[in-house]
């Protein structure tokens, strides 16, 4: 009997919007290229989100991906890693790619306040 998938342990919502993220390349053994673009994404769970990307990502790859906050008004930075990636035709000379993440953390935001000593 085949085994079935682990199912997700959060329900997903749809969330059509695009959101900008940075991604790093390795290029050789000591340099690595960095990235940025909009991912836009198709739904979105707690646990993680399906997008859509215009570049090749591995399975996973760490990324920076910018998304709002659902107890602040302001944008917060998250790592999530490719847990799966598709590649879909869109023209003879253009792929675009479905991937879907997993968030790894939330990055700490950078404090706005100085500190009085």
């Amino acid at each position: 009997m085949p085994t079935q998938q682990k199912r997700r342990e959060s329900e997903r919502v749809p969330s059509m919007r695009a959101y900008p993220y940075g991604l790093t390349k390795p290029v050789d053994s000591s340099t690595v290229k960095l990235t940025e673009g909009y991912g836009y994404s198709i739904n979105r769970s707690v646990g993680g989100m399906l997008l859509l990307l215009p570049e090749e990502v591995n399975n996973r790859q760490v990324f920076e991906i910018q998304v709002p906050s659902e107890a602040r008004k302001e944008q917060i930075t998250k790592l999530g890693e490719v847990r799966w990636t598709r590649s879909i035709p869109v023209s003879a000379r253009l792929n675009m790619y479905l991937v879907g993440i997993r968030f790894l953390f939330e990055l700490p935001a950078p404090d706005q306040s100085p500190q009085a000593h």
